[in-house]
């Protein structure tokens, strides 16, 4: 019995020393692993619990048997560290690591060479910068090596060649330079190689790479590599995917590249290449994207290529092919898109491209071709997009067209066609862009143009068009462009078209409309272009006019009309260009016109009968740069024309002004015609009294010569004071400048600066500079940083400061592509209000909108009602199109995601970065990307430009 009772107490003993004894403690590699967060337990990864005695149960985490971290995956994980944290160093068993997208900046540790075990680094979309660590060439057991969307710098390692089991090296989209080092052909295992996205990557493409046999992804565009494509690529014969685009390559497209017979995507578009499109590309049987347009090659298209049953995308424009539309490319049943728009083809479309039955997008424009229109189009029932605008077809547009049920783009523009608009057209359901403008297309337009009710863009402008509007084209609801200028047009204005409250642009000038402006045009809420120049108009401005509260152009020019100008004319305060020339308009020039503050371009009520003095408050109108008040019959002073500060042009000629003529330097400019007809103005020294005699204007420039000559004295004296005191104090100040400069720029705002506005701008330059501190810092990209800017005015402006380049760029070139962006003008467009450069350095200034971005919108998970989601993509897109459409010359936006999306307090859309990238009619656009340019990690593969940011915005 005693003895039960002896083993009962050990028994009991043992339990209370187990509960009593401390918690085992957290294993080295828990610790390692808490180096990853600021503060434990954390928010962003609730289950990683100091207490626990391994980290084998936390988020992301996985063990081996014996509890030693085997893989740590955190993707997409806020982390937010200023630096890799060392300590993982310590994770000696560790196979895979992988902490992409998780807001991480800093350098990689060379440390981080010991971690002999791993075999997948994956440290992509952070925001890491310095060189890659040579050292990391010692593991030798990695296999996947994911340094992409980054901002490392420096050349690329050699020591890389030593990863003898890697398999993919992902370093795109980062700032390395240098050249691609010929060592890397040595990785044998190697199957994607990823360079591309690197403008200071430079040089030959490495022969040695033809060595690569396993390699299946070459991808190297957007970078500055130069020279012809190696012959020696044409032996890798497991290759998928040749991603050359968009970089410095010349010579001919290799013949060899025919032996790459796995090749699906070649992408050799925006280059420098020349010569002919070798035929041996018809060997390619599995390529489905054949992508070389923007190059410089010329001859016949190969028909060989229709051998190459398996594609869907070929695209050859932009370039300088000659010859006919080879009628064999019809044998190619999957193509979906043909692009050979911008080259030197001649004869006729082939009928037989009807056999293309999967063809969605047939583009042939800007071409030589002519004859008529196939009719056998009418077949392609999956076609959506037809382009033939720009060649010199003639005849009739084919009613069979009408049978392509899927259509919602056509374009015939400038040709020679001639006939009606057929009905069948107009019964095109799905349609939104038709486009005749530049025919010699004649009749009237039918009122089965509002069968087509999904119409968002129809523009008939320069042809024979004759008869009145049809009443029913107020029922095409969708409508944002209306364009029917230069035809023959009469009758009425319909008062219908105030039902298409979506119009945008309504231009419907030269032709011989009749009557009054209909006041219904008053509820055309969104409209911002109207044109209803040289027509036989009669009647008043309505006054309803004054309910265009988006409205930038407005010009009524060469018509009938008559009476005052409406007082609700002050409500229109984004115009930017009024035009109500040589007309009877009649009275005073209303006071509220000064009202009109965003008038920048031009003011013309030249031609009229105004009577009266110019009002005091035209002194508002200090953005105008052209203004003609010629043949009215006003009169009295001018003076308040002096506080026009950005007249670049003046004509007040035929009216009956008197007094002085403002002394201003853009006065001084003006010659005598600009005041013609006005005898009673008189120069004078100060602006308010004449100098009517020579007694006077003798006593007057002698007066002025002893003031100056007292003047230079004095200020001689006092410069020597100055310059003895400045000279003692100048190198202290020079260091202070150097020292509040240092974050921003150092050495690089040294140099001169040149400041151009868009606008009258009341701050200065040194106002800008001593804005860009890395406290001001709001946001980063690959093109740039952008600070928050609070002018000593109380203006805020969003400054952009570029990345510098290895690339030169005349200066000149940069600045008159800016001088085309700056004078940009959209609601859904940030406004571009400047730019500052000097040798080294480029600033954009643009208005600064403060609700953020979509990207912060999207992920603080806020909810979002499908109206205003449909608000923000309606928004982005109205952006998106007034660029692509409505710029001369259009503008491609290039980098269109969440980021580059700004958002007001009523969440209303704006695009910004709109302007980083090139024109597409810029003679260098087939060659060269802007440096300023994007995340190429965007750019939708098989697409042209264009259609990029359309892929983008969806």
């Amino acid at each position: 019995m005693a003895h039960r009772r002896a083993r009962f107490l050990v028994v009991v003993l043992l339990v209370a020393a187990l509960a009593l004894r401390p918690a085992a403690a957290l294993s080295p590699d828990g610790k390692a692993l808490l180096s990853l967060l600021p503060t434990a337990p954390s928010p962003v990864l609730p289950s990683w619990d100091p207490s626990a005695a391994t980290p084998c149960s936390w988020q992301g985490v996985t063990c081996s048997p014996q509890s030693r971290v085997v893989s740590l995956s955190l993707p997409n994980t806020f982390l937010n560290l200023s630096t890799l944290p060392p300590p993982l160093a310590s994770l000696s068993s560790l196979q895979l690591l992988n902490l992409s997208t998780c807001n991480i900046s800093g350098t990689i540790p060379p440390s981080y060479a010991s971690l002999a075990a791993l075999r997948v680094l994956d440290l992509s979309s952070n925001a890491l910068y310095g060189a890659i660590p040579g050292e990391l060439g010692a593991l030798s057991g990695l296999q996947y090596l994911f340094l992409n969307s980054n901002r490392f710098t420096g050349a690329i390692p050699r020591s890389l060649a030593n990863l003898s089991a890697l398999e993919v090296l992902c370093i795109q989209d980062n700032l390395f330079n240098g050249t691609i080092p010929a060592s890397l052909g040595a990785l044998t295992a190697l199957q994607q190689l990823r360079v591309g996205g690197n403008p200071g990557l430079s040089g030959p493409i490495p022969p040695s790479l033809g060595a690569l046999s396993n390699l299946t992804v070459f991808g190297g565009a957007a970078t500055g590599l130069s020279g012809p494509i190696p012959e020696e690529l044409g032996n890798l014969v497991n290759l998928q995917t040749l991603a050359l685009y968009d970089t410095g390559l010349s010579g001919p497209v290799p013949a060899a590249l025919g032996g790459c017979v796995e090749l699906r995507n070649l992408y050799l578009h925006m280059n420098k290449l020349s010569g002919p499109i070798p035929p041996e590309l018809g060997r390619l049987q599995k390529i489905t994207s054949l992508l070389l347009w923007g190059n410089a090659l010329s001859g016949k298209i190969p028909p060989e290529l229709s051998n190459c049953s398996a594609l869907v995308v070929l695209d050859l424009s932009g370039n300088r092919l000659s010859g006919q539309v080879p009628g064999a490319l019809g044998r190619l049943g999957a193509l979906e898109q043909l692009h050979l728009s911008d080259n030197q083809l001649t004869g006729r479309i082939p009928a037989v491209l009807s056999n293309c039955s999967s063809l969605t997008a047939l583009q042939l424009d800007k071409n030589g071709l002519s004859g008529e229109i196939p009719a056998q189009l009418g077949e392609l029932k999956a076609l959506q997009v037809l382009f033939l605008w720009g060649n010199a077809l003639s005849g009739s547009i084919p009613p069979s067209l009408g049978d392509c049920t899927e259509l919602y783009a056509l374009d015939l523009s400038k040709n020679r066609l001639t006939g009606g608009i057929p009905d069948e057209v107009f019964g095109l359901q799905k349609l939104s862009k038709l486009l005749l403008l530049g025919n010699a297309l004649s009749g009237p337009l039918p009122p089965s143009v509002a069968d087509c009710v999904s119409l968002v863009r129809l523009r008939l402008g320069e042809n024979l068009l004759a008869g009145e509007i049809p009443r029913e084209i107020g029922k095409l609801q969708n409508l944002v462009f209306l364009d029917l200028y230069s035809n023959r047009f009469t009758g009425h204005l319909p008062a219908e078209l105030a039902n298409i409250t979506v119009l945008e642009l309504l231009d419907v000038h030269n032709n011989s409309f009749t009557g009054p402006i209909p006041p219904q045009f008053g509820a055309l809420m969104n409209l911002e272009q109207l044109d209803l120049s040289m027509n036989n108009l009669t009647g008043e401005m309505p006054a309803s006019f004054g309910n265009f509260s988006y409205l930038n152009k407005l010009i009524l020019s060469r018509n009938l009309l008559t009476g005052p100008l409406p007082k609700s004319i002050q409500n229109l305060q984004k115009l930017t260009m009024l035009d109500l020339s040589n007309n009877s308009f009649s009275g005073p020039i209303p006071p509220e016109i000064g009202a009109l503050s965003s008038l920048s371009i031009s003011l013309d009520l030249s031609g009229n009968r105004f009577v009266g003095e110019l009002p005091e408050e035209m002194s508002g109108l200090t953005q105008l740069q052209s203004l003609d008040l010629s043949s009215n019959g006003l009169y009295g002073s001018i003076s308040v024309l002096g506080a026009l500060t950005s007249l670049t042009s003046l004509n007040i000629s035929f009216n009956n002004f008197s007094g002085a003529i403002p002394v201003t330097p853009f006065f001084k400019t003006l010659s005598s015609n600009s005041y013609t007809g006005n005898p009673s103005l008189c120069e004078s020294y100060d602006g308010h009294i004449c100098a009517s005699d020579m007694v006077r204007r003798t006593t007057l420039k002698t007066v002025r010569t002893v003031i100056l000559v007292c003047a230079v004295l004095g200020s001689i004296t006092l410069l020597l004071v100055v310059v003895w005191i400045l000279f003692n104090r100048s190198r202290r100040l020079e260091g202070e400048k150097a020292t509040s400069l240092s974050a921003a720029g150092g050495n690089d705002f040294s140099y001169p600066w040149t400041f151009t506005p868009f606008q009258k701008l009341n701050f200065c330059v040194d106002s800008i500079l001593e804005c860009l501190k890395d406290e001001n810092v709001i946001g980063k990209g690959c093109s740039g940083v952008v600070y928050r800017a609070e002018m000593p005015n109380g203006d805020i402006i969003a400054v952009k400061k570029l990345w510098k380049t290895t690339k030169e760029e005349p200066i000149d070139a940069f600045a008159a592509e800016i001088q085309i962006l700056g004078h940009i003008r959209h609601r859904n467009i940030v406004k571009l209000l400047g730019y500052c450069s000097n040798k080294s350095v480029k600033l954009l200034l643009y208005n600064y909108v403060p609700n953020g971005n979509l990207q912060e919108l999207l992920s603080e998970n806020r909810s979002l009602d499908w109206d205003t989601r449909y608000k923000i993509a309606v928004g982005a897109a109205q952006g998106l199109s007034y660029l692509h459409h409505d710029c001369v010359p259009a503008i491609l936006h290039r980098d269109v995601k969440c980021n580059n999306i700004l958002l007001d307090s009523k969440y209303e859309a704006y695009l910004a970065d709109f302007g980083l990238a090139k024109l597409m009619n810029s003679p260098n656009y087939h060659h060269a990307m802007s440096r300023i340019a994007g995340s190429y990690g965007y750019i939708a593969p098989g697409k042209s430009l264009l259609r990029t940011c359309i892929y983008l915005v969806l």
